[in-house]
């Protein structure tokens, strides 16, 4: 089965080279850190005698959910090793700020899933264990580390239902791998019961909730020092004007969104509005600039921000990591990848603020937590589809300027969302204290585990 998957997978690269060396080319994306994908890794990720903890997340919103996590299992080990590996060049950005205090040169990038590259790659770590987090299914990685007596956690797992429809008819080769894992982890019921279709075994899945419920608990003096430097930059504070945060946008929802300030600004009440733009991705950077500046508006950006602060109507967050602090100064706060079909992105970083939150109807990659802030009125959700951006615009509008026009609505909605995150505390603790076992398991099998190396 392994030897026929990495087939497969070298005929599907060679598929795809022409638009990898595109995309390298032209967003600068996939180059960096192409030897360490082919398990070529720098001389200080060599095994070195240190208990070796090795954490996994994709991209930016995986790797700052693992922050708590990778907190609580430094406090309780702290003679550890932590490695991170992501697979993103933003994911390698935010590991690289957000984990320098577990050790210099600890991140890098995941190797492509061959057995010769695993291989190589699992010998020069040696680690302990390995914990992947959200829901990453990688063969040969998997069977190499389960071959070496290596315990391989999923943490935070997550089925969405788009993903769950391809992977079931894969139940004949998942149930396989699946047995490859120590632990599966779930964010929820829902999550575990697809994932046992899919062929886990029902002994290894435990539903533990959602490590980015406890995502502000390790915030400390950098999240202070973060928030007071985005408040230089874009004149923002008390007494500064109605703002809203839109983030995580994608292709078409900044036209959206810069029609509804236009708009907005047009009326009596609030004309002083600014909006805050954070595209999803990095490369979009220039285009959003571009457009919001083609749509008549002064925008100043995160870097090189030129001018005063308090004359921009537009502000651009062209940085990595900053969004979750930049929602501290919202009133009222837009989740992307909402009016287009994205699936959404997450809407726990502005609850932890206790702002309003408002997003379009494509929420499907977080259908558990968007049902649990319905039911309680933490979230106002419109219902305009992308076929319709006339009608999105007039749904943002009217939402929008409700909750400008009244701050008892806005309170009562961020406080709803603030119980819900306080609610659903404690997954990374859950999941921590099992991570734990299973690592000092691990350590009491290791002088085995080096005599059949």
């Amino acid at each position: 089965m392994y030897l026929l998957y990495s087939m497969l997978l070298v005929a599907w690269g060679m598929l795809l080279v022409p638009a990898f060396l595109y995309r390298a080319w032209r967003h600068r994306k996939y180059l960096p850190g192409v030897s360490q994908r082919l398990g070529r890794l720098p001389r200080n990720l060599q095994f070195d005698g240190r208990p070796t903890l090795w954490f996994h997340s994709c991209s930016v919103g995986e790797t700052l959910s693992l922050e708590p996590l990778a907190h609580a299992l430094h406090a309780r080990f702290p003679g550890a090793r932590l490695l991170f590996s992501t697979i993103t060049k933003t994911g390698q950005q935010v590991a690289v700020q957000r984990f320098a205090m577990y050790g210099q040169g600890n991140v890098f990038y995941f190797p492509v899933d061959l057995a010769t590259v695993a291989r190589r790659m699992l010998d020069w770590i040696r680690p302990a264990m390995l914990i992947i987090i959200d829901t990453e299914i990688w063969p040969n990685i998997l069977h190499q580390a389960h071959l070496r007596g290596i315990p391989v956690v999923l943490a935070n797992g997550r089925i969405s239902a788009k993903s769950f429809r391809y992977y079931r008819w894969a139940r004949p080769v998942l149930s396989r791998v699946f047995r490859d894992y120590s632990l599966l982890m779930m964010q929820s019921e829902e999550d575990a019961l697809r994932i046992r279709k899919m062929g886990a075994p029902v002994e290894k899945i435990l539903v533990t909730g959602n490590i980015k419920f406890d995502r502000d608990l390790v915030r400390g003096n950098s999240g202070d020092s973060l928030e007071r430097s985005l408040s230089e930059c874009f004149g923002l504070g008390d007494g500064s004007p109605p703002l809203i945060v839109a983030g995580s946008t994608h292709p078409g929802e900044e036209r959206i969104l810069l029609e509804v300030l236009r708009r907005i600004r047009g009326l009596p009440g609030t004309k002083g509005t600014r909006l805050l733009l954070a595209p999803r991705h990095p490369e979009r950077f220039d285009a959003a600039a571009r457009l919001a500046e083609q749509s008549g508006f002064k925008v100043r950006r995160r870097t090189g921000g030129a001018g005063p602060a308090e004359e921009a109507e537009v502000l651009l967050l062209d940085t990595v990591g900053e969004l979750a602090a930049a929602y501290r100064f919202a009133t009222v706060v837009f989740v992307g990848g909402t009016l287009i079909r994205r699936g959404g992105h997450s809407i726990m970083e502005p609850a932890v603020y206790s702002k309003p939150i408002v997003t379009g109807p494509f929420m499907e990659n977080f259908l558990h937590i968007l049902n649990e802030f319905r039911s309680r009125n933490g979230i106002i959700q419109i219902s305009a589809g992308e076929e319709n951006a006339d009608l999105q615009i007039q749904q943002l509008m009217e939402v929008f300027l409700r909750l400008l026009h009244n701050s008892k609505e806005r309170e009562t909605l961020g406080a709803a969302a603030f119980f819900i995150l306080e609610k659903n505390r404690g997954a990374a603790q859950r999941a921590g204290e099992k991570i734990a076992a299973i690592f000092e398991d691990a350590q009491r099998r290791e002088p085995a585990r080096a005599g059949n190396r």
